[in-house]
């Protein structure tokens, strides 16, 4: 019983932390915010470890154990709040399965006697730090932008200002760049972009301008140019 009301504690927890932001600040801008607490959060909760050790031997081993299932509740809520209970990516579904299997482990281990709950105690210890690399891993995958498009000056913005949905795969530059003119419109209808003024809804499945469009990012050009058409609308 006592397991379940520390695993409450941390669930609580990640829900007032979560609604409290995503109301302030909106689910794209704060879903990597949320994924960085729920790392310190399972990187405080694996402190237990050392006291299970006693290589920290102040405080009591029960007392230490409460944190740990509260923070590693706390972190794995977090987690899966960040990421939609929708995985796209091989390194996003690695961290959202050890999460997964990290938070079973953790709560047999409470129900569990004997040499049962040794078993899943060596697998749950194995799989913390192990969880924590594959979020660090998934983390650097998905900031790593230079590659393909470097958020430099004026494109150093929030990631839902380009990707309007949640898998990242798709993007769109019409919240950003002015496409107002008749002249662009006629263009865009007669290649088939199609709608030209889109409402926040068709954002999702349209707008990958770079298909068409060349820019240059640090005298370095990106996109592909169809007929002649340079990418360089002002920003509103």
């Amino acid at each position: 019983m006592q397991t379940i009301i520390q695993i409450g504690h941390g669930l609580v927890g990640a829900f007032l932390i979560s609604v409290a932001l995503i109301r302030k600040f909106g689910f794209g801008e704060i879903r990597h915010t949320l994924s960085i607490i729920g790392a310190i959060s399972i990187l405080v909760a694996n402190l237990y470890f050392f006291r299970s050790k006693q290589i920290i031997r102040w405080g009591s081993r029960q007392t230490w154990l409460k944190y740990h299932q509260r923070f590693a509740s706390l972190g794995l809520s977090l987690v899966f709040i960040h990421s939609a209970i929708q995985p796209h990516t091989w390194h996003s579904w690695i961290a959202f399965l050890l999460a997964s299997a990290n938070l079973g482990t953790g709560m047999a281990t409470s129900f569990t006697k004997g040499r049962i709950r040794k078993n899943i105690l060596r697998i749950h210890s194995l799989l913390a730090p192990i969880l924590l690399i594959s979020v660090i891993l998934h983390g650097s995958r998905k900031l790593d932008h230079d590659d393909f498009f470097p958020l430099a000056k004026e494109h150093d913005v929030a990631c839902v200002k380009c990707h309007t949905s949640s898998t990242y795969e798709t993007y769109t530059c019409l919240l950003c760049h002015v496409h107002n003119t008749r002249e662009i419109q006629f263009a865009h209808e007669v290649h088939g972009v199609i709608p030209y003024n889109p409402q926040p809804r068709d954002l999702e499945t349209i707008a990958e301008c770079l298909d068409c469009h060349l820019t240059k990012i640090n005298d370095h050009e990106y996109g592909r140019r169809r007929a002649n058409w340079d990418y360089n609308p002002p920003i509103q």
